[in-house]
């Protein structure tokens, strides 16, 4: 593994265990360093969503009835739903949790170009706020499903 990779690595395992014990002044100071034009660490941004996605990925695969790899035989969805368990048309949802919600997907399919296009969707996303909200979800997803904890 490279120095950049380690550094990713070590950033999203950070923010996943800011995220798991609830510090909210925590991970507001780590996220404020990776979104924003003028954020420090901007350029980790999209690593960092790629390294949460494919963790996410990994971990639902890990839990899959049988054991896959995203080959011809496998086919992976998801039901979309809102507070009240209705079904939520997918165009519905933010565009930007949206390409979050279609990477890791694309993840599950095996489908490695689809991941970065929609994960550079997020990125290139001219709205702060939107980024944001997408890798909070993503946070989200991997600490509901339990990754990185051992």
């Amino acid at each position: 593994m490279s120095a950049g990779e380690l550094r990713v690595r070590g950033l999203t395992d950070r923010l996943l265990s800011v995220a798991r014990v609830g510090d909210l002044d925590g991970l507001a100071a780590q996220l404020a360093t990776l979104i924003g034009s003028d954020a420090p660490r901007r350029q980790l941004f999209e690593p960092v969503l790629l390294e949460l996605v494919s963790t996410v990925v990994a971990t639902l695969r890990s839990r899959a009835s049988r054991p896959t790899d995203g080959g011809e035989d496998d086919l992976y969805y998801v039901d979309v739903l809102d507070v009240d368990d209705e079904p939520v048309d997918i165009d519905e949802v933010q565009p930007a949790l949206r390409a979050v919600l279609r990477a890791v997907l694309a993840g599950l399919n095996a489908n490695a170009g689809d991941v970065r296009f929609q994960i550079g969707l997020v990125t290139e996303d001219p709205d702060p706020l939107a980024r944001l909200d997408a890798v909070v979800h993503a946070l989200l997803w991997a600490n509901a499903l339990g990754c990185g904890q051992d």
